[in-house]
């Protein structure tokens, strides 16, 4: 099947880090220790729940959220080898777009999802107990799959019509 992904334009580092930032907050794998880091800095939640990216002091104390949490621009942890040059793109992708997804070759992911790296593989073996505690969100399996962690920065919403769509960052490496 022929799918086509509505590109909307380039995201900027900005953009990424919040979005990243945002889905780790509600993550029970990695929420706590990002609040911890948030108490540390005297930040308040609304940080990431609520980003204001123009506000140049926010984004650089969310990209130093990142880096002491995850080796962000410090060449450590989940960011080890991430390229320096990256451009990200928005994209909207219709829900059976956003089913055809798949995980970062990633150990995460692939043992969740039983090696097909589909987060709706996850979701099922989720469903069937499988995982529950390696579960990165408190919300059902369903939802588990449209967290930024579970999926690589997928936001669902919903269209004028009703219909619901996906919206994606991508990255393509220079």
């Amino acid at each position: 099947m022929l799918t086509v992904v509505q590109v909307l334009g380039v995201s900027s580092e900005d953009e990424r880090v919040a979005c990243f930032l945002s889905g780790e907050l509600s993550s029970r794998r990695f929420g706590q220790n990002l609040r911890s880091h948030l108490t540390a800095a005297g930040q308040a939640e609304q940080l990431l729940s609520h980003p204001d990216l123009s506000d140049g002091r926010a984004n650089f104390a969310r990209r130093a959220l990142l880096a002491g949490t995850r080796g962000y621009g410090e060449n450590r942890d989940l960011f080890e080898n991430f390229p320096t040059h990256v451009t990200w793109t928005r994209a909207l992708l219709s829900v059976d777009e956003a089913a055809g997804v798949r995980y970062l070759d990633y150990s995460y992911g692939g043992e969740l999802s039983g090696g097909s790296r589909r987060p709706t593989d996850a979701a099922a073996r989720i469903r069937q107990g499988y995982g529950r505690s390696m579960c990165p969100t408190n919300r059902s399996s369903t939802q588990t799959t449209r967290s930024s962690e579970a999926s690589g920065f997928l936001r669902s919403s919903s269209s004028a019509r009703g219909r619901s769509t996906w919206s994606v960052l991508r990255a393509t490496c220079a």
